[in-house]
Parts: C-alpha cells; sequence; structure tokens
C-alpha cells in the first residue's frame, strides 16, 4: 500500500473536563468510551477500512486488526460498524464472508 494516500481521516476524539474519552462517529454524536485507546480505535476505524481495500489478500495482519476494531464497535453497541468489520475480516482472509464461524 506505499505509495497511495488516503483520502479517510480519523475521526474527532475529545477528553472531557472530567477525565472522559469520546469520539465523534457521527456529526455531533459523540460516543464516551472508558479508555483512550478505545477511542483511538474507534477514531481510526475509517483508515483501518480503507486499508483493508488496499492490501493484497489474503492478509491476517489486517484481519486481525478488523476483528478487534469490531470487538470495541461491539463494546460500544455500534452494531452496524461491529457486523461490517467482522465481515470485512473474513473478506480479507478470503473466507466466506457469509459463513457463521468466526
Amino acid at each position: 500500500m506505499s505509495g497511495t494516500h488516503s483520502s479517510e481521516k480519523p475521526l474527532p476524539i475529545r477528553q472531557t473536563d472530567d477525565g472522559q474519552w469520546e469520539v465523534e462517529n457521527s456529526p455531533g454524536h459523540w460516543t464516551k468510551c472508558e479508555t483512550k485507546a478505545d477511542a483511538t480505535a474507534i477514531s481510526n476505524a475509517p483508515l483501518l477500512l480503507e486499508r483493508s481495500f488496499h492490501t493484497d489478500y489474503p492478509n491476517d495482519g489486517i484481519a486481525a486488526e478488523l476483528e478487534e476494531t469490531a470487538a470495541v464497535l461491539e463494546k460500544y453497541r455500534i452494531s452496524f460498524g461491529s457486523r461490517f468489520f467482522r465481515r470485512r475480516a473474513k473478506v480479507v482472509r478470503c473466507e466466506d464472508p457469509d459463513s457463521s464461524a468466526l
């Protein structure tokens, strides 16, 4: 993927006055996160997704990152994103995305 330029950007992230980490996962909607690492994972999800479309298949490393991000999305009840990232991980591994086995 070297030499390509990402059109995606990380989602905005901030720390509130009380120390809570938040990520803006849609305009004006901030999701509160337990840790900076969780907020960063959600923030970087668009970048990871774009990388997954520009990698050689199969790629277990990218697939593992997609699954880790899916787990964080699921933790914060971002269900559609979680399911999409899990499905994308299967595609990157050259597995059947419709199979129920993870």
